[in-house]
């Protein structure tokens, strides 16, 4: 009987250049590493059924990281959770793992929202400053943007605005810290770049980290995913 975990791990030092895809193939070799009898999809092109909440910039340090990750058979939980740190490279560490329901909506669309702090040097970046401008933001209705996205593709253009769900300045000795709490839904997705931009900093950051991502809980997300439609037999 398939069983589906969720692991809950984090990112930092030499991990936290490595690109989404390559991140793919790294814990999947750990997997194969730690002997799991990982599932695969069926069909022409079968492929490791690992799914990640969400893709993590390159060089921002993910503190509780999400990803879900189907086995072939049951194992105790425990005992995964043993194999797989000991075969993880360095840079990536298991924080908790726990079995959830496999018909359950995948983990990206159950993702609703997550946590940023941005530190910066305090030279760089004025606290007073900076909250004037973020005060400046949160009061404005919307904010139309426009991001790059990449060779032969037209640019995204979205509100900013409806995007960032709070945010708050404060001082840390010489550091200043901006803490933001950003939608990350489809069609809606906040990224600190694009806010900082949007405040007219120019410096750039000592430290980017997402802290936590909000997910829906599981039956909530299931009742959800029911009355789209999508859960129907």
């Amino acid at each position: 009987m398939p069983q589906r975990l969720r692991i809950t791990y984090r990112k930092d030092g030499p991990a936290k250049y490595v690109a989404h895809l390559d991140l793919m193939r790294t814990w999947e070799r750990a997997i194969r590493r730690a002997k799991l009898p990982l599932a695969y999809s069926q069909g022409f092109s079968p492929h490791a059924r690992i799914a990640m909440a969400a893709p993590l910039p390159v060089g921002t340090i993910g503190e509780r990281e999400q990803m879900d990750m189907v086995l072939s058979e049951g194992i105790d939980p425990l005992e995964v959770t043993k194999r797989v740190a000991a075969a993880l490279p360095n840079g990536l560490a298991v924080v908790e793992l726990q079995e959830v329901g496999e018909r359950l909506p995948s983990l990206q669309s159950s993702v609703r929202a997550a946590h940023y702090r941005v530190t910066f040097d305090a030279e760089d970046v004025a606290a007073e400053a900076l909250c004037a401008s973020v005060d400046e933001l949160m009061a404005a209705e919307t904010l139309d943007w426009e991001e790059p996205r990449g060779p032969n593709k037209k640019p995204r253009r979205y509100d900013l605005r409806a995007a960032v769900i709070e945010l708050a300045v404060s001082e840390d000795g010489d550091r200043t810290v901006i803490e933001m709490h950003l939608a990350l839904e489809e069609g809606r997705t906040g990224r600190p770049a694009s806010v900082l931009a949007a405040l007219a900093v120019e410096a750039h950051p000592l430290e980017v980290v997402r802290t936590s991502m909000v997910v829906e809980q599981p039956q909530a997300a299931l009742r959800a995913w029911r009355e789209s439609g999508r859960g129907e037999e």
